[in-house]
């Protein structure tokens, strides 16, 4: 069924350290939920293919690990890329925070001016831990290019 595909497009999931990446991944590629995920070691990827408008369209989606030792992967990662995810925990407001470091390393290294980028703020489920009702969206994310 590959001739079927329109398109792939490559979707990169970013975010710090225990944000929950992995586990929206999964989520959305296998309908599956762990609460013991281990750390990703590096990049993960998974696809999925799913159908717009009766076409099909595979996503290629990369899972980055959130630790600064992995940075030095961050160029190969970004280039090519149609779509980005920035999650962060609403349970640690220092995710939210940084997510403008994220945005700063998107505009070095992505290869494209017509990105598109999604907000997420995982964890809701933790209502008792609920620390970020954030406010102010990072400065790169006020220019309206942000996915509502």
């Amino acid at each position: 069924m590959e001739d079927d595909v329109l398109t792939t497009l490559k979707i990169l999931i970013i975010g710090e350290s225990g944000v929950g990446k992995s586990s929206l991944l999964l989520r959305f590629t296998d309908d599956t939920f762990d609460p013991e995920l281990a750390a990703t070691i590096g990049v993960d990827f998974k696809v999925k293919t799913i159908s717009v408008d009766g076409n099909q369209a595979k996503l290629a989606i990369w899972d980055t690990a959130g630790q600064e030792r992995f940075r030095t992967l961050t160029p190969s990662y970004y280039r090519g890329a149609q779509g980005v995810i920035l999650v962060y925990d609403v349970t640690r407001r220092d995710t939210f925070t940084k997510l403008d470091n994220w945005l700063n390393e998107l505009e070095t290294y992505c290869t494209r001016n017509d990105l598109v980028k999604m907000l997420v703020g995982n964890k809701i489920d933790k209502v008792s831990l609920f620390v970020c009702a954030c406010g102010r969206l990072p400065r790169h994310m006020e220019e309206g290019t942000l996915v509502r």
